[in-house]
Parts: C-alpha cells; structure tokens; sequence
C-alpha cells in the first residue's frame, strides 16, 4: 500500500482504519468495513467505488486506480 500511497497520493488519500483501534470502528461500519483485509476505494461524495478483500495485489489496483482517475479528466 505504501508504494501505491506514493504514487497517486497528490491524487488519491489514502487512509488506513485499524480494525483494532476502536476509534476508527464508527467510519469503519459506515463503509462496511468490518473484517481484517478490507480495502474501498470512495469517491469525493461517500459512495464506495470498489472493493477488494483479502490479499492487496499493488499492481492490479494500481491499474484500476490508472483507469478510474483517467475518467475523472
């Protein structure tokens, strides 16, 4: 996720909520996000744009996160 950060964090924030810090559980269930491994992606407006469970692989969501900012001009 770090590398991911680099690259589009003048685009993209990227927020890591940990499951074991009960602070984060309100923003946590707001998204669903309930279970270790979770990742979304929301847009500026809240709406959750996709999804991705269990292992991170960098270099597919390095492709969708590529072609999502290509459609925001």
């Amino acid at each position: 996720m770090d590398g991911l950060a680099q690259q589009f964090g003048d685009r993209v924030d990227f927020i890591k909520l940990d499951i074991d810090k009960p602070e984060t559980l309100g923003i946590r269930q707001q998204f669903n996000l309930v279970q270790r491994s979770q990742y979304a992606l929301v847009d500026a407006q809240g709406n959750i744009v996709q999804r991705w469970f269990g292992f991170l692989d960098e270099a597919e969501v390095q492709q969708y996160l590529n072609d999502y900012l290509a459609t925001m001009g």
